[in-house]
């Protein structure tokens, strides 16, 4: 089996407070309040300020190649809360890269955490990646803490151009192995 067909038979996953879904159209809405909040998004890409230029990144971004993308939702409220993907995945080397946003009300709750966490385990042990990485922007505490408390360790620190803005940014470069995994459970199992 591909990386592919693997990731279509993981399209819907749920973890103890989160069901991980394919996007759909009725998630515009939600979407949109999400991308049209700069607090949201600091790091991540441009405010969307109409609905309409939401929708279209909604649809280009997540829909349009929907493997390896997921919709974040609260399971108890079925509130969409932001999206998880893995980028750049390559199948020769069999590395991606893990990006996420979520809504400001949700943060701190450790949603990101648990999704970042049931991603990086199911690619390295169903999908056969061997290294996941997580970058981000020197500044965003946040998505750092949130690799850190997922078993991601700090490979290098680099400078960068933004995507968007094209400015100089630096970024940490986080990256997770499955050698990496088995020594936080050996540093877990050692303590106890």
């Amino acid at each position: 089996m591909t990386i592919w067909t693997n990731l279509a038979a993981l399209a819907e996953l749920e973890t103890q407070r989160l069901l991980l879904r394919p996007f759909t159209y009725a998630d515009c809405h939600a979407f949109y309040k999400i991308v049209s909040n700069p607090d949201n998004l600091a790091f991540i890409f441009p405010v969307q300020t109409t609905e309409q230029e939401a929708r279209d990144l909604m649809v280009a971004m997540f829909m349009k190649e929907p493997l390896g993308k997921w919709a974040i939702i609260d399971k108890k409220s079925q509130a969409f809360l932001g999206a998880i993907s893995f980028e750049k995945l390559d199948e020769r080397t069999r590395q991606a890269e893990l990006g996420y946003f979520i809504q400001k009300e949700a943060w701190g709750q450790g949603l990101a955490t648990e999704a970042v966490k049931t991603l990086s385990f199911l690619a390295l042990y169903q999908l056969g990646l061997t290294d996941i990485s997580i970058i981000a922007h020197l500044e965003n505490r946040a998505s750092q803490r949130v690799a850190e408390k997922a078993g991601f360790v700090l490979l290098r620190q680099f400078k960068g151009s933004d995507r968007y803005s094209h400015k100089m940014r630096t970024y940490r470069h986080y990256h997770l192995t499955k050698t990496i995994l088995q020594e936080v459970e050996r540093e877990i199992h050692d303590h106890h």
